[in-house]
């Protein structure tokens, strides 16, 4: 019995530190790797704490190197965009200023009656008062009212982290060429430079990378 107890300590506590090293986000807002890990993780846990003749390192070796390879994989998908749209996929625009996308719909598998019901349960009840709805990768949607619209059009992010959206600069007609004399406007030699440039109807927002002293 105290074998048993101390084995469920252990683990629970290893469980909590590993999905507190993968980020802090809720059960319905992670993405379809973190919730794969999160749901091999407790896996992990369970079988140690039924089989108490089970070692109890074949559980805590491949939870640490779950949390490695999530580490790992996070931070390849800050600096290369294609894993990150492998491993979290891309948003949606559903509706996009007051036009529904049925190419979209298709795409994300998505009827018009589950659209509705999403958009009844955030209080709008015709299609023609929404300005933007976006699938998000996480699943969720996002739904922006035309009375609450403030901007004519949705951000678009053209430079990540120093790295160059291309998806997002073939969507206005840009080419890295392009790309690089806005960077120039901005006062930034390159790309590197930047954190964050994205687009809205033609005007471009820059927030450079912090010098780390």
């Amino acid at each position: 019995m105290i074998v048993a107890l101390i084995r469920t300590v252990i683990l629970y506590l290893l469980t909590v530190l590993a999905l507190r090293c993968m980020g802090k986000r809720q059960l319905g807002e992670l993405e379809p790797t973190e919730l794969v890990i999160t749901l091999l993780i407790s896996d992990l846990a369970t079988l140690s704490m039924q089989d108490l003749e089970m070692p109890l390192l074949y559980s805590i070796v491949p939870m640490v190197t779950l949390v490695v390879l999530e580490i790992l994989f996070s931070v390849l998908a800050l600096k290369v965009p294609w894993i990150n749209r492998l491993l979290s996929g891309r948003y949606a625009v559903l509706i996009d200023d007051g036009r529904l996308d049925q190419r979209e719909m298709r795409r994300s598998q998505m009827s018009v009656g589950e659209l509705m019901e999403e958009l009844r349960q955030k209080g709008i009840m015709a299609l023609e008062d929404v300005k933007y709805c976006v699938l998000e990768t996480d699943g969720k949607i996002s739904v922006i009212p035309k009375k609450d619209a403030t901007q004519p059009a949705l951000p678009l992010i053209l430079i990540s982290d120093g790295v160059a959206v291309k998806e997002n600069l073939q969507r206005r007609g840009l080419s890295l060429s392009d790309l690089r004399k806005i960077v120039k406007k901005q006062g930034a030699d390159s790309f590197e430079g930047i954190f964050l440039l994205y687009e809205i109807s033609g005007a471009y927002t820059c927030i450079f990378k912090e010098v780390t002293p």
